[in-house]
């Protein structure tokens, strides 16, 4: 369909690392909104996470190929939003929050860890502004 992408999981160790499942991301936010008759700024919204991560994907998507763009998540909850690989098992990972007092690097050990070669960035709203 034209109006979704579908991003695959990232995995080392399919055992421990779980989740086939591919995640879905809206190609036309706009869209999005209009069906779900939502209009308010990103500041105000109840989604606006999930919003900024789809924006988020979108500029990744610009960049790289969609193939190179995956998620990682284990089976008892850790999570990283995007793990880009730009060449065989070397890249890096992106996690998404609106803002950075959100961004708790406890969260994240497990994959740095077990990732050393896709170092962690943190994007949130204010940065990408910038960034961007």
């Amino acid at each position: 369909c034209f109006h979704i992408t579908l991003v695959k999981p990232f995995y080392n160790n399919l055992r421990k690392e779980l989740t086939k499942m591919p995640k879905v991301y809206i190609n036309d936010l706009g869209l999005r909104n209009v069906l779900i008759n939502y209009f308010s700024p990103l500041e105000q919204r109840a989604d606006k996470g999930m919003v900024l991560e789809n924006i988020s994907f979108r500029l990744l998507l610009e960049r790289f190929d969609q193939d190179q763009i995956k998620y990682w998540r284990t089976a008892d909850g850790n999570e990283v939003d995007f793990v880009v690989e730009t060449s065989y098992l070397k890249g890096f990972a992106v996690e998404v929050k609106f803002n950075e007092q959100e961004v708790k690097l406890s969260k994240y050990n497990k994959f740095i860890q077990n990732y050393p070669d896709f170092p962690l960035e943190f994007w949130w709203w204010k940065k990408m502004d910038l960034m961007f």
